[in-house]
């Protein structure tokens, strides 16, 4: 089988809309109110990934609710008109995330839709794609959980220097529309799962790889995801052991690693560690036997858990050597009001150039020269607390500022 189709070989009026995955029906929301779900959702019109893609350009149309067990929950985000940097313009950009609960069934909703995308003229010609949407449902009725997707391409047509606009069909997942010198169209894929406690649905319309800038866009995404399983509270927070603040000097840039992110139902009471050996952050700054944990557990009557983090040791340069930072972050929550702890958080040893050294009072070192060292940052929330072990700034001249065992853990009531 030929898996592409050529601008010559298909001029295929289409008239009507092209259905990838056959979907349900996506009804409005319902008054706000608490349930033992959580809901989990996000859309966006198009994402450019990778080729000759200008800083900044990512998502257009983005929206999405984060975990929450409130049904009657609604966003959207719509866009009349959204530049497509190096590829073209998007037209009618709309997203709707929203959550619902009524006559027994319970779900998560998101839906996307684009008038029109037009990519940029060539000399080749032009290329417009219209009436593009996709949908996304995961819910529990009395039968149990599910997840159904649906996606549609109206129209597809491509107009040539100097020509006549020719139709195609939608492209299906055996078999894209390759228009030569301008960009192959595919079909999007749609992601169901489902179990005992969950389901999820993922779906996107269509990826576009565009030629001239070797570019690929993702269109029309649209993700729900419903579980079970909260009784006590909404679970937030992460653990990490390194995190960049600022990058300057020979300190590179980098994200929180290894980021452990906790579940917004928790753990299910089992511990979730990650680890690294090491982490070379530039500058001859490395960092040594890094590790994450999350604990989160649900109870009848609360829940409670803890975030950590620890690095084994941290050396800069041979000249200054830090061993044993621990970050601690424990919530319970209960009827009583939530309680928070930074018990367990610790700084084991400071040497400088074979020195020890002792921190003040104020739990902050400078080491003239070096760098300044603040242990023990602690920060309580209404709801819960975030912690870093340790926190390194240069002062070598350029400033560069890491946080070192970061641990955060929140939880928010059910009503």
């Amino acid at each position: 089988m030929n898996h592409r189709t050529a601008v010559a070989a298909v001029a295929v009026s289409l008239s009507a809309g092209l259905a990838i995955t056959a979907g349900p029906t996506f009804a409005g929301t319902t008054a706000t109110k608490s349930t033992s779900y959580a809901f989990q959702l996000s859309g966006f019109g198009t994402r450019i990934i990778g080729g000759q893609v200008p800083v900044g350009s990512d998502t257009t149309g983005y929206q999405r609710i984060g975990c929450t067990n409130k049904a009657g929950k609604s966003r959207t985000n719509n866009v009349a008109e959204a530049d497509l940097p190096g590829l073209g313009t998007a037209y009618g950009v709309e997203t709707h995330v929203w959550t619902t609960a009524r006559n027994g069934v319970v779900a998560s909703h998101s839906t996307h839709s684009i008038a029109k995308i037009v990519l940029a003229q060539s000399q080749l010609g032009s290329l417009a794609l219209t009436a593009i949407t996709s949908h996304a449902k995961a819910y529990h009725d009395d039968s149990g959980f599910h997840a159904v997707t649906s996606t549609n391409l109206g129209g597809l047509t491509f107009t040539p220097s100097g020509g006549a606009p020719q139709t195609f069909p939608a492209p299906t997942p055996d078999q894209p529309i390759t228009i030569p010198g301008v960009a192959t169209i595919y079909a999007g894929s749609n992601v169901t799962r489902h179990s005992g406690t969950s389901a999820l649905a993922n779906a996107f319309a269509l990826r576009i790889d565009v030629v001239a800038s070797g570019t690929s866009v993702q269109v029309a995404r649209s993700h729900a995801s419903l579980t079970s399983g909260f009784t006590g509270g909404v679970f937030g927070g992460r653990s990490d052991a390194t995190h960049v603040i600022t990058a300057a000097g020979d300190i590179v840039k980098s994200g929180a690693n290894p980021l452990n992110p906790i579940g917004c139902t928790g753990t299910n009471g089992k511990v979730q560690e990650k680890s690294l050996a090491s982490i070379d952050l530039g500058g001859q700054l490395v960092v040594k036997g890094a590790t994450t944990q999350e604990l989160g557990t649900q109870g009848t009557d609360g829940a409670h858990g803890y975030s950590r983090a620890e690095v084994a040791q941290v050396n800069l340069g041979g000249q200054l050597e830090i061993d044993g930072i621990v970050a601690n972050a424990h919530v319970r929550r209960t009827a009583d009001g939530v309680e928070k702890s930074a018990d367990g958080t610790q700084l084991a040893s400071v040497t400088v150039n074979g020195q020890t050294q002792t921190f003040p009072k104020t739990g902050v070192l400078e080491i003239p020269g070096v760098a300044k060292l603040e242990r023990g940052i602690v920060t309580k929330t209404r709801n819960g607390i975030s912690v870093i072990g340790l926190r390194i700034t240069l002062l070598d001249g350029s400033g560069a500022v890491v946080n070192l065992a970061e641990a955060s853990l929140r939880i928010r009531p059910l009503t």
